[in-house]
């Protein structure tokens, strides 16, 4: 009898103990739905996947200029004047998956771009009629977000197509007239309730379409970047965020070092208006360039669920 008693008591415990586990999971799944919305950064990409029959509207806008651009070695070219840029991405990302681990979804990315001989001109210009603005829908195409593994929610994966839509003359001029194939892998953990990191590699392709001029190469691209979080409160998280960007205009010759790189730095600010909708805004400059501009600007993101 007293064994009976005591397995008894110990599956009692056992199946207390499993109850407990459901729960505990249960828990984490609500507080990784609710505070997603909080405490992931978004750089330049929305990182967070929707629950089923969610439609997440994603925009991300960088307002940049350069009045300096280095060669190869890093020096500085004495460019004459001043380059301005305007790059906004909008996504529109459908939850297709009961257990909130596959979206799918569609870019649009927009660019405008001016060489100003005034170095004293700024990035609104750009929206004006002035002669040399350059303005057009450069890219529309598929993105799919798959989180991969059960267990790692803070652990996705994307992949996108982007195909050149603008009119010749403006692909060229705005340097949009090859297909890109990119995958993006994010990464981010918190390792107290204020304090996170988040973490971006991305590996992308630019492949010659029949706009391309004669002789073009396939391009590759390697930019990753590390964000440090700060959650200040409920709905106030503050980032700082250092990347680096690899680039060879010709894949074949990866190998023989990057064509063009540099370091950018970056700081922000995000703010959780409500559970469906936040925005952030941050600042980026360039620390170092080789046979690249100098950039520095202010970048804006909005972010709604229905």
């Amino acid at each position: 009898m007293k064994a009976t008693g005591s397995i008894v008591v110990l599956l009692l415990i056992a199946c207390a103990n499993l109850h407990a586990q459901n729960i505990d999971q249960d828990k984490l799944l609500r507080m990784r739905d609710s505070l997603d919305n909080l405490l992931v950064i978004n750089p330049s990409a929305s990182a967070i996947l929707v629950k089923r029959r969610e439609l997440e509207l994603y925009s991300y806008n960088s307002f940049l200029s350069s009045k300096q651009f280095n060669d190869k070695t890093g020096s500085n070219a004495n460019l004459a004047g001043k380059q301005l840029l305007f790059n906004s991405l909008f996504q529109i990302n459908y939850g297709a998956s009961r257990n909130r681990r596959f979206n799918i979804g569609v870019d649009v990315n927009f660019r405008a771009y001016r060489y100003d001989i005034d170095k004293n001109s700024q990035v609104i210009s750009l929206f004006k009629d002035n002669p040399g603005n350059e303005r057009s829908v450069t890219y529309v195409g598929p993105r799919v977000r798959l989180q991969p593994f059960r267990r790692a929610n803070n652990f996705t994966f994307q992949s996108y197509v982007w195909i050149p839509v603008a009119q010749k003359e403006l692909q060229t001029s705005l340097g949009s007239n090859k297909v890109n194939w990119g995958n993006t892998l994010f990464f981010y953990k918190y390792f107290s309730p204020k304090l996170g990191i988040f973490t971006q590699l991305n590996f992308a392709f630019a492949f010659p379409s029949g706009n391309s001029e004669t002789g073009s190469k396939t391009e590759f691209y390697l930019p990753a970047s590390v964000s440090l979080s700060y959650v200040a409160t409920r709905k106030d998280l503050l980032f700082a965020t250092l990347s680096y960007s690899w680039t060879n205009t010709d894949v074949s010759h990866v190998t023989e070092g990057a064509d063009s790189d540099f370091v950018q730095y970056g700081a922000g600010y995000q703010h959780l208006f409500s559970k469906h909708f936040f925005v952030n805004a941050s600042y980026t400059g360039t620390l170092m360039a080789r046979n690249y501009g100098m950039w520095s600007g202010v970048n804006v993101c909005v972010r709604y669920v229905f």
